[in-house]
């Protein structure tokens, strides 16, 4: 089970997801923490399936539920606890038939999101790098039917699986439905964000207190590290 429980290796994810563009975080953040090896390998897999995996991460490395912040439109602030372990064993797909089998649709991966991005036609993008006809050519967007648009549509949402998790709840206040969707990969990298300045404190301060290597500090036990800055708070007092 890889789990970001070794110092080290928090900081190592928090230091290359911190200049990833977000829609490759989710799959930098998994290669750095170990679990993908091939970083070119982890931007063409399905989004769905870095979901998942990222949930999976998340859970084994800081617990399960994670809590969450959602604004309702009337104001009031909703705290949340969301379960992200039903999120990780989702199932994934990569590809499938439309439209009578004269279409087929494959999942995005962070790849196409990237290219999406740099689109002055984000939705056009996709569809052209995601969607093709019967014999594997490419589909000109404007060239689908309204039914077709629907059919694929469905079937993309459908092949997201963990990457199209929409949360559901009520506002307390004003008793209207509260909907959001669910970036896994975001929420595993704010809590990445959340821990490192911690790690990064205590390194300071032990490097401070005895004049030690940061790569000593991160190698102690985290008994061990807590004790030494003990020890040295009590020597700063």
């Amino acid at each position: 089970m890889t789990t970001l429980d070794d110092p080290g290796r928090l900081l190592a994810v928090w230091e290359a997801a911190a200049t990833a563009p977000p829609a490759a975080r989710g799959p930098v953040l998994l290669h750095a923490a170990g679990l993908l090896p091939d970083l070119d390998a982890a931007l063409d897999l399905p989004v769905g399936t870095v979901a998942a995996l990222a949930a999976r991460l998340s859970v084994d490395s800081f617990g399960d539920p994670v809590d969450a912040v959602l604004t309702c439109g009337c104001g009031e602030v909703l705290d949340v606890a969301l379960p992200l372990d039903p999120v990780a064993g989702l199932p994934t797909g990569d590809a499938g038939a439309v439209a009578g089998g004269t279409l087929r649709v494959r999942a995005p991966t962070a790849r196409d999101l990237l290219a999406a991005g740099r689109s002055g036609d984000p939705l056009g993008t996709l569809l052209a790098r995601c969607v093709r006809d019967a014999g594997g050519r490419p589909v000109a967007p404007g060239d689908l039917t309204a039914e077709q648009r629907r059919a694929v549509d469905a079937a993309a949402e459908e092949l997201a699986g963990a990457a199209a998790v929409v949360l559901r709840t009520r506002c307390p206040g004003c008793g209207d439905p509260v909907v959001a969707a669910l970036d896994v990969a975001e929420l595993l990298w704010e809590r990445v964000a959340g821990r490192a300045p911690a790690v990064l404190a205590e390194v300071a301060t032990l490097a401070a207190a005895y004049g030690w290597a940061e790569a000593d500090i991160l190698a102690l036990p985290a008994g061990r590290r807590r004790a030494y800055l003990a020890l040295a708070a009590e020597r700063a007092a």
